[in-house]
């Protein structure tokens, strides 16, 4: 890379870690949305993984003891089978389409949350399931398998104490699974993982400055913020796309 696009990767990094820091997710999407504007998906997504784990064992030891452990266990089984095949997606395909068909979905149903709208219908193990298949073909083709999991919890009954701790949980295990997907598929190589560990320290900075700030701020504004996150990651990934299918 350029000079110029090292600064801004490592000033991506630092901003989406204190996002990461304070509400535990949009940490890929605003990566994602942001760093493959001059870099490819198939170079961001990988390091993404890196970044992930590392943040959230930097994270899981002041949280873990609030995870929704119930939700969190079918959210994995559901995101281990289906991660391979969104990996296989981005090796094979453009990830535009599934992006811009999941940006789509949150961005209606981060309106709803915004308007009031909370998920009261069944809490049982297959909807957790089927939301971790989707979550998985996301993350795996695109980065962003966050992004529904995080829109989901938010419509439930969930404190953001266990919002944050079940997300960074959640990513914890879900983005190892990828990295070893990746690896796999040729993805990761010499020169991603001196790239990843490089961003290590902006990403580290960020998330403490965000960790602490989520321990100021009243909850109230804290979900206001994930559901203002939520419409804006989406809006991003719908123009995104859009760009992408019209050049």
């Amino acid at each position: 890379m350029e000079l110029v696009e090292w600064v801004m990767l490592i000033l991506i990094v630092g901003v989406a870690g204190v996002v990461r820091g304070c509400i535990g997710f949009g940490f890929s999407a605003l990566v994602v949305a942001s760093a493959t504007l001059f870099l490819p998906p198939s170079q961001v997504v990988p390091m993404i993984a890196v970044l992930e784990i590392a943040a959230s064992i930097q994270m899981v030891l002041s949280t873990w003891r609030d995870t929704a452990w119930r939700i969190l266990i079918y959210l994995l089984i559901g995101t281990v089978i289906a991660t391979p095949l969104g990996v296989y997606a981005l090796v094979v395909m453009p990830a535009d389409n599934i992006r811009l068909l999941l940006s789509g979905v949150i961005l209606l149903m981060s309106v709803l949350l915004a308007v009031g709208w909370q998920y009261r219908g069944p809490t049982g193990p297959m909807p957790f399931f089927g939301l971790g298949l989707v979550s998985g073909v996301c993350n795996g083709a695109a980065g962003v398998g966050g992004l529904p999991v995080a829109t989901f919890l938010t419509a439930m009954n969930l404190t953001m104490t266990e919002l944050r701790a079940t997300l960074v949980m959640f990513f914890l295990l879900t983005d190892i699974v990828l990295l070893s997907t990746a690896s796999g598929h040729g993805l990761l190589n010499e020169e991603l993982i001196w790239q990843s560990l490089a961003m290590l320290l902006p990403m580290g900075v960020g998330i403490f400055f965000g960790s602490r700030l989520f321990n100021v701020l009243p909850e109230k504004k804290l979900r206001s913020g994930v559901i203002g996150l939520l419409i804006l990651l989406s809006a991003v990934g719908i123009i995104r796309a859009g760009i992408q299918a019209f050049t």
